[in-house]
């Protein structure tokens, strides 16, 4: 991973075989970052999709182990727990350009992903709702 902080903006390009999600929180160890959006695009593999069923309070997984393209993805920098998190989302696109999308659990860059990040003055905090089940902002 590289990347070139400018404010509160930070440019990262992760290079192949980086995982994202530990890129994007060791980003924020690094940098003192406790809260944040971004946005990315690029391609990326090894990766599993999830969507959240609220009535169960889990989560249904499908894997894609191939390489595809970021059609769109975003996502928020929190704490929980005292520790960083990264929250993501994204719409991923296959050989076909079949899309499938919903909440990021694991990706690895393929050829690169580029991310843009804004960073928030303030920390944001999650904690775990019992309602919905999930560690939701605490604003």
């Amino acid at each position: 991973m590289k990347y070139r902080r400018d404010g509160s903006r930070v440019f990262v390009r992760l290079e192949r075989g980086d995982p994202v999600h530990a890129s994007l929180t060791g980003l924020m160890e690094k940098e003192g970052a406790r809260g944040g959006f971004f946005h990315a695009l690029g391609a990326i593999s090894d990766v599993e999709l999830g969507y959240y069923d609220l009535e169960r309070k889990d989560y249904d997984r499908r894997q894609f182990p191939e390489e595809v393209e970021i059609a769109s993805a975003n996502g928020t920098l929190s704490v929980l727990d005292g520790k960083p998190h990264v929250h993501l989302h994204a719409v991923i696109s296959d050989r076909e350009c079949r899309a499938f999308g919903g909440h990021v659990f694991r990706a690895k860059a393929a050829a690169t992903v580029e991310v843009l990040i804004h960073l928030s003055e303030e920390p944001i905090e999650r904690t775990q709702d019992e309602e919905t089940g999930l560690a939701l902002w605490r604003v």
